[in-house]
């Protein structure tokens, strides 16, 4: 006795249509095998046309060559970075203050010690994405005033 698996149509009465379900998926392996091979095509011109030592392309940039990452580059991402996280702190810092002067209200119980935490993981997560999303100004003004000193170009 063999055990066959059990498909939408034979769980509501239905019989199964084996014959459409076969056609269906050798229709669906015939258009992924076409768009796999027509892909394939295409990355063989591609390779065959540009010179192995040419700059790559990016798509990011609209097909504009990629220019190196400098440490100048690098020193300023990280920098950048960093005035982020220390906007992002001190916003979490800020609102963790004033959501302390919200007194607590017993009507609908007392918050429990993992809601206490859930609250304060979703508020500094909240403040991370202000502060990567321009937040109060804060991370750019340090940005513009340190960049002199650390960034080297």
């Amino acid at each position: 006795m063999t055990i066959q698996p059990l498909d939408g149509a034979s769980l509501m009465g239905m019989p199964a249509n084996s014959s459409y379900d076969a056609a269906r998926t050798s229709a669906e392996e015939k258009s992924f095998q076409a768009t796999l091979d027509e892909l394939r095509q295409k990355a063989a011109a591609a390779e065959r046309t540009e010179p192995h030592d040419a700059v790559p392309q990016s798509a990011s940039t609209g097909g504009a060559p990629k220019r190196p990452v400098t440490d100048a580059d690098a020193q300023a991402k990280k920098l950048r970075e960093a005035c982020e996280g220390f906007e992002a702190m001190f916003l979490s810092m800020m609102y963790k203050q004033m959501r302390a002067t919200v007194p607590e209200n017993d009507l609908f119980g007392k918050k429990s010690n993992a809601m206490k935490i859930f609250e304060d993981m979703r508020d500094t997560e909240l403040m991370n994405v202000a502060a990567k999303s321009g937040g109060i100004g804060l991370a750019d003004m340090m940005y513009k005033q340190l960049s002199p000193t650390v960034v080297k170009k």
